[in-house]
């Protein structure tokens, strides 16, 4: 039904933990993307009944053959609910969220265990607390912004995989690849004369690397003190959000945070656009929300570029709605043997909790993905990918022979 993946194929082969199938039951939010679909494939076939599958994905980045294809399949998909009004997605997807949780209620069995593989911590802040009284629940978090969104209110063991070394260190140069792909051509037709980067993290860096080949950039992390010496040669440093906003035509969000301020509508120095590379519609979300008298066109979708006219007559663009922009709905954010990296850490993860579930306590948290795992899977990756080298350095890549290494930079 879907592609196969080298990866995902040597995990299903030679990562099968036995569990019983009745017992075990899955709620997920993820991108539905088709290698979304193949890794859904790969879970069945190790075992997991697909009625016991409860699956939803977000509004921007579902690939609507890959949802109908997973629903003919037998899994239990919730359709992502349009927001009422913009910079409110989160209430939608909470909604959909607790349509889940009601269905997955009327079906489990008194001794089901449930597994949560989330994307951006939602699924794991609004378990119900008839669900957390009567079932074991063990959590998988893969997005930075989600751990954040988590992290204070643990009440079961969840595996940190955004904070895992494959992760953190093997997945930015994928997603920068990604936003060229699907905004290389929008920003080539804007023909900045300076982009602005704001959040210096693992994705941030990757996105520098990659844009200032051809545009002239300038960074600031509003999280933390940037050192000059910690950019690349060529790349500007800004000291405060206001002069990388000022200076900028295109604003690039990629902290996880909401970097907007409501006063860019009155005070803007030129025409500007905002790109958003973070889960949901979080970095201009301020923004968002008191932008509807400013639109020049009708809001006809939530995905739709908002086209504002500042006070000062300039125009201000927030693309696909101020949601995360490297996803179209397309079948792919980036090519599926490359995102094979991230589905087979996601895949992983669950059979670490099939494995291991009858150990695992609050206690342990943070719990990291098996550097075990993590080598496997870079390994494989590298190899059914050779190309992908060149995008890391080679004592980076043999240090993912050392389990150690893996395990401190896992924490």
């Amino acid at each position: 039904m879907f592609p196969r993946y080298a990866v995902l194929d040597y995990l299903e082969k030679n990562f099968h933990s036995k569990f019983n199938p009745d017992e075990f039951y899955m709620l997920s939010v993820q991108h539905l993307l088709e290698s979304t679909g193949s890794m859904f494939e790969s879970l069945m076939q190790i075992g997991f009944k697909p009625s016991h599958i409860f699956l939803t994905g977000k509004i921007y980045s579902t690939h609507k053959e890959t949802e109908t294809k997973l629903k003919q399949s037998g899994i239990n998909i919730t359709e992502s609910e349009a927001p009422a009004r913009l910079g409110y997605y989160s209430d939608s997807l909470v909604s959909d969220i607790d349509k889940m949780w009601k269905q997955l209620s009327e079906v489990i069995k008194p001794n089901g265990k449930i597994i949560v593989l989330d994307d951006g911590g939602y699924a794991l802040s609004n378990v119900p607390q008839t669900i957390l009284e009567h079932y074991a629940v063990y959590g998988i978090e893969q997005t930075t912004s989600g751990v954040n969104k988590v992290e204070a209110k643990e009440k079961f063991p969840i595996i940190y995989l955004a904070r895992s070394a494959a992760k953190t260190i093997i997945e930015p140069p994928i997603v920068s690849e990604s936003v060229q792909i699907q905004l290389g051509n929008i920003i080539k037709e804007l023909n900045p004369k300076q982009i602005g980067i704001v959040g210096y993290g693992h994705i941030g860096k990757a996105i520098t690397r990659n844009l200032k080949e051809n545009y002239r950039i300038s960074v600031f992390d509003n999280r933390k003190e940037l050192q000059k010496n910690e950019l690349p040669e060529d790349v500007g440093y800004c000291t405060s959000l206001e002069e990388i906003y000022f200076l900028s035509d295109i604003i690039i969000g990629a902290t996880g945070t909401d970097i907007s301020k409501p006063d860019w509508i009155e005070n803007s120095s030129g025409d500007k656009t905002l790109i958003s590379v973070s889960s949901g519609d979080v970095e201009f979300n301020n923004l968002l929300r008191i932008c509807p008298p400013y639109l020049t066109e009708k809001l006809t979708h939530p995905l739709q570029v908002l086209n504002l006219r500042t006070k000062q007559n300039h125009r201000l663009r927030i693309l696909r709605g101020g949601m995360v922009a490297n996803f179209t709905g397309s079948r792919h954010s980036g090519p599926g043997e490359i995102i094979q990296m991230t589905r087979g850490l996601l895949f992983a993860a669950v059979t670490q909790i099939l494995k291991n579930h009858g150990q695992m306590n609050l206690a342990q948290n943070p719990i990291t993905l098996d550097p075990e795992y993590q080598k496997t899977i870079v390994n494989l990756w590298i190899k059914d990918q050779p190309q992908r080298r060149k995008d890391y350095l080679p004592e980076i890549l043999n240090a993912f022979n050392d389990l150690d290494w893996i395990i401190r930079q896992s924490i």
